[in-house]
């Protein structure tokens, strides 16, 4: 268990982002390895400000302990969107205590609200606890992400 605050957890509660929170989410994609200013990250979340956007935080005893972003996107495989989860990010002393679950069944119970049928997400190679957790929560691998940068 986390040490301080965090001895006694409670379950998550999970809310939709506010701009208070910029400075949390920042924090939050450091720990994912893309830093970013809480400024910045919020004009990007704005821009987001569709029904085919939601981004979710995760609260544990009043802290912000996680966020999940995802999106509609149309693909040219199906008929209907597909749900692609942008980013989700627990922070490191709230891991494995249930908030990354929390997380993807808000993700699921959006998806059932907007009839979306399937999420996508992915992951970088070297993320094994990521891909681990992904799997228990039902995903499964299916291929490889290729990317090239055209600055």
């Amino acid at each position: 268990m986390p040490k301080g605050p965090f001895t006694f957890m409670s379950s998550p509660v999970i809310r939709d982002a506010a701009r208070e929170d910029a400075a949390g989410l920042a924090h939050l994609m450091k720990e994912l390895g893309y830093p970013v200013e809480p400024d910045a990250l919020w004009k990007r979340i704005e821009r987001f400000a569709l029904p085919t956007h939601r981004t979710f935080i995760a609260e544990v005893n009043g802290h912000m302990a996680g966020f999940a972003g995802c999106s509609a996107l149309a693909i040219y495989e199906s008929d209907t969107p597909v749900c692609w989860i942008m980013a989700l990010s627990v922070a490191s002393h709230f891991r494995r205590h249930g908030v990354g679950r929390a997380l993807i069944a808000a993700v699921e119970g959006w998806c059932g609200e907007t009839g979306l049928h399937e999420i996508r997400v992915h992951s970088g190679d070297g993320r094994h606890d990521a891909h681990a957790f992904y799997q228990a929560c039902g995903f499964h691998p299916t291929g490889s992400r290729f990317k090239k940068s055209l600055a």
